[in-house]
């Protein structure tokens, strides 16, 4: 992530997903956190003032102003550690006067928990002399784990309002105070923020990892060319990282970014800030970062090379892949041979692992140890899919099997800009719900691929401002801690001291279970049911909603993701309440063998929606042999008979009778076909159906929905690109819509057809302003896909080799990927252009300039508006009717699959293909992006899919490609 003037740099837009942390939106605070350290660099540790209760948030006023009054809590970090379930803690509130004149009144508070009804209230007189600091303490309360807040309302005598405030505080379970090296809970601790106080927050949270060493800088370390760093800022450097070390906190070290004397020169040969470009001296760069890790690699064994260097983005405006390839490799042959112990992470982000540490067939690839990620977001399982897919590189490529792990160096949501369509005060805890099911998720990789992986969340400053303060877990303005900071602690107390064993539920997509051993032999579990998209992924009604019953429950005990303990381990069965991401400990005096059959064959999940029901694209126009189909999918954990009727649209009628699924399994998928009796033709292709689910064994539940269903079909059509409209008149076309913040909708529509040479696909969209790349000759780096375009997705591979996460256990569940994917895009001056961004003999990549060809090329394909080996592509702009028109027509060559399955299909039969559309509204004001895959049924989540690859799997970015289409013959 980068700082705010950055940001501002970057003149390529990228789509967004609706209310979703998008890479544009955080695509630096890392880099902050690195400035930040640079600017921190001078600091005394060891003098910064200690935290004191009598100094809460508040600042003087002057002698003009009216008195001042401060609000604080008797422990500062807000923070109180309690040693045991039963256990309270006392808090307290500290009103700090200090007013010019004499001054008397009264406060009143009150205190509540997750801001619901107060649970303590009260009010209290004060008398406070002129000209002297004095402090009114009152007694809160005792408390039991979980979240608080205190509102107090300080008024004069004479009416007047003082002050009025809210702070949060904690009651925390216990957790772990020692260091734990092989820990995953690492912290985005800010370098700007008090430094002692912060160090106790962390350690009171159970963190045990922080990213960088404020004392350690490419500017200190090699002051100037040749010189390097003396004893003293060694020592200094080594008392820092023994003070961590002193609060149970290791250290990864980061070598962010260039020396002020080494900074290539800008495009344009100007003058460029350190995190700007490349090294312009690669020698003298690895010379520094050799000069860093000697002194400090008996205390610090794991470096970062880089925060994201994305080439030619924000961090690295000249060079290429190559060059960061060349800087790792110069790196490892200065290091390696005198600290062959020490871990070189590498990447920056993860999502240029294939495209440039281990870009297939290119120089120098894999001379790292491990890799970083950046999962900024919601905890979509899209988050498991791709660290997955981050061990899997780094165990295939790295020149140590990825001996040094996985880093997600930087992750999280935040209030303003992840869950802006809740109310406000909800906002908090929506964040709170989704710090565990993040780290679980990363987790679940970790241990299923045994390779170690640590999980920084971004990030806490206790009274300091800075770049990407939108993510920070404390109120600097209180100095009080949100929701989100008893949530980690929750976590750590319960799962510190304990390994993941396997995910419990792995073929439901609404539940995920993970079973731990703790040290104690003991079983330990987190369990939480997944979110749903519905525009947003911020409502909880949107997700899985229900109970969950244990029978056989004693001696587990129940937490929820606050820490709050909901069962003592006396009752033989349990009912507990499970909603999206609020993930449910279990702490147990069972066996993990027998804490995982308690959860699973001892267990009932009774969700308001145990399926998920599909109605899918009819394959054909409409006719007398039509059938409506409806593909149901068991989500639950357990075994699940049911009943689904149909109601068709106005003027239908089906069959009579009702389609019953007996037996369905976790994960298990069937199709029902309801065959048509009689239909009316839409000239819109929108035909609405409604379904009804019961279940036998639950006669009270009805699962109700509907769905506008379209005919998704490919006739037989000679069509020439550039050529009449007329030629598509009887090619019925789908539509999709799209409604921006503002409120304003757009409909785009799209149509395809086939010949014996080409696919071909038109689509009409209307976008008020064209945002265009210059020709993709002028400029390699800016991608298609993040102008206006559109993309066509293909699922056509059975077994692709290059997917790295076929076979797995979790495929079905999170993992699945597409196997072609091609872009249209527009480039300023009419220049029609069509990219080829995923298929076979790709790895996955993308386009990178320098980087070796591949067996199947990437980037511009040969076809143009009239000619070419590989399509035709013509993309006109019409700026009076503010529509673009693309058409495209892709060889069969291309898509070599399908070909073969339409040319072996028998005289008037349909070809069955998975094919989906994605259009792009890009720049200020535009709608983002938007999907078939959305339009046509709910979103599952996977992994690869519509580009940019890293993360689109998401169901916020259209899911997994497994929309049907008809190929008729």
């Amino acid at each position: 992530m980068t700082d705010n003037h950055a940001r501002s740099d970057r003149t390529t837009p990228e789509p967004q997903g609706p209310a979703e942390v998008t890479r544009r939106k955080v695509v630096g605070f890392g880099a902050a956190a690195v400035v930040g350290a640079a600017a921190a660099g001078a600091l005394d540790w060891a003098g910064a003032p200690a935290a004191s209760a009598a100094t809460p948030a508040g600042t003087a006023a002057p002698a003009a102003a009216p008195p001042v009054v401060a609000l604080g809590l008797s422990d500062p970090t807000g923070l109180y550690p309690v040693a045991g379930d039963d256990a309270r803690a006392d808090a307290a509130l500290l009103v700090v006067f200090n007013p010019t004149t004499a001054l008397s009144g009264s406060v009143a508070w009150s205190v509540s928990a997750r801001g619901g009804d107060p649970i303590n209230s009260g009010t209290m007189a004060f008398t406070a002399a002129a000209g002297a600091q004095s402090t009114t303490t009152i007694a809160l309360g005792s408390f039991a784990s979980d979240y608080y807040a205190v509102t107090a309302t300080v008024t004069g005598d004479d009416g007047a309002k003082l002050l009025g405030q809210t702070l949060g505080f904690g009651v925390i379970r216990p957790t772990v105070a020692e260091r734990r090296p092989g820990s995953v809970f690492g912290l985005g601790i800010r370098p700007e923020s008090s430094p002692v106080i912060t160090k106790q927050i962390a350690q009171r949270m159970g963190v045990k990892w922080t990213r960088g060493i404020a004392s350690i800088t490419p500017d200190i370390v090699a002051p100037a060319p040749g010189v390097f760093w003396q004893q003293a800022a060694i020592d200094k450097a080594r008392a820092e990282v023994a003070e961590w070390n002193s609060y149970g906190i290791e250290t990864l070290g980061g070598i962010n970014y260039n020396m002020s004397w080494n900074v290539a020169p800008g495009p344009d040969g100007k003058p460029m800030l350190l995190y700007q470009n490349r090294p312009k001296d690669m020698v003298a760069h690895a010379d520094m970062v050799y000069q860093s890790i000697a002194p400090m690699q008996d205390l610090v064994q794991n470096w970062e090379l880089w925060n994201e260097p994305w080439v030619h983005g924000w961090t690295w405006k000249t060079g290429d892949g190559q060059d960061y390839r060349d800087m790792t490799k110069l790196i490892w042959d200065r290091v390696k041979p005198q600290f062959p112990h020490v871990n070189l992470i590498g990447g920056g982000s993860v999502s240029y692992n294939r495209d440039i540490v281990y870009a297939e067939g290119s120089k120098d690839t894999g001379y790292i140890d491990g890799s970083v990620n950046h999962a900024y977001g919601y905890p979509d399982p899209t988050q498991y899919a791709m660290t997955k897919t981050q061990v899997k590189m780094d165990r295939l490529w790295s020149r140590t099997k990825g001996r040094g792990g996985q880093w997600q160096t930087e992750l999280g949501t935040a209030v303003s800009t992840s869950f802006t369509h809740v109310p406000a005060a909800q906002a908090p805890y929506g964040v709170a719900r989704t710090v565990a099911p993040t780290y679980l998720l990363h987790m679940l990789a970790g241990a299923e691929e045994d390779s170690p992986i640590r999980i920084f969340w971004f990030s806490l400053s206790y009274d300091k401002g800075y770049s990407g303060q939108e993510f920070n877990i404390y109120d600097i303005t209180t100095k009080t801690p949100q929701p989100a900071v008893v949530a980690y602690a929750a976590m750590t107390s319960l799962l510190e001291d304990a390994r993941l064993e396997c995910e419990i539920y792995p073929d439901a997509k609404s539940t995920w279970g993970f079973l731990f051993r703790g040290t104690d032999g003991k079983g330990r579990a987190a369990v939480y049911s997944d979110q749903l998209f519905d525009g947003t992924e911020e409502h909880q009604s949107a997700g899985y909603t229900g109970t969950l019953t244990l029978d056989g429950a004693r001696g587990v005990r129940v937490y929820d993701y606050l820490g709050r303990r909901l069962a003592d381990g006396s009752a033989s069965q349990l009912t507990l309440t499970v909603n999206p991401w609020e993930v449910l400990y279990f702490d147990s005096d069972l066996t993990p063998e027998a804490l995982k059959t308690l959860l699973t064959r001892r267990a009932r999940f009774d969700y308001g929606t145990p399926l998920k029901v599909s109605l899918l694209s009819f394959l054909k126009p409409l006719d007398a042999t039509s059938t409506i189909d409806v593909r149901v999918e068991n989500v639950s954990p357990q075994n699940v008979d049911a009943q689904v009727r149909i109601t068709p649209p106005s003027g239908w009628r089906l069959a009579p009778g009702v389609s019953p699924v007996v037996g369905i399994k976790p994960g298990e998928v069937r199709t029902l076909s309801f065959p048509v009796k009689a239909f009316q033709a839409s000239d819109q292709n929108r035909y609405t159906i409604g379904y009804d689910v019961t279940l036998p064994q639950r006669p009270d539940l009805h699962q109700t929905g509907s769905q506008d269903v379209q005919v998704a079909y490919l006739p037989f059509r000679q069509i020439t690109v550039g050529g009449s409209p007329s030629q598509w008149n009887d090619v019925i076309p789908v539509t999709m819509t799209n409604t921006a913040a503002a409120g304003d909708t757009k409909t785009y529509s799209f149509q395809a057809a086939w010949d014996d040479s080409f696919l071909y696909v038109r689509a009409l969209v209307g976008d008020d302003v064209q945002l265009s790349h210059v020709p993709f000759a002028d400029n390699e780096y800016l991608f298609p896909f993040q102008a206006d375009s559109i993309q066509l997705a293909f699922d056509a591979v059975a077994d692709n080799p290059e997917d790295l996460l076929a076979g797995d256990a979790h495929y079905a569940k999170a993992l699945r990927s597409i196997s072609h994917l091609y872009v249209a895009t527009l480039a300023s001056g009419g220049v029609s252009e069509l990219h080829r961004q995923l298929a076979p003999g790709t790895n996955y990549q993308t386009y990178y300039p320098k980087n070796a060809v591949l067996p199947t090329p990437l980037g511009p394909m040969d076809a143009g508006p009239d000619s070419g080996t590989e399509g035709r592509v013509l993309v006109a702009r019409d700026d009076v009717g503010k529509q673009t028109r693309y058409e495209i027509a892709l060889a069969w060559s291309q898509l070599p699959e399908l070909a073969a399955a339409v040319r072996n299909a028998a005289p008037v039969t349909v070809t069955p293909a998975t094919f989906a559309v994605q259009v792009t509204d890009a720049g200020t004001g535009g709608h983002g992006a938007t999907y078939w895959t959305a339009t046509a049924e709910p979103p599952t989540s996977g992994c690869y899919n519509f580009a940019p690859f890293w993360g689109t799997g998401a169901q916020f970015s259209g899911g997994v490609v497994d929309t049907r289409w008809g190929i008729g013959r």
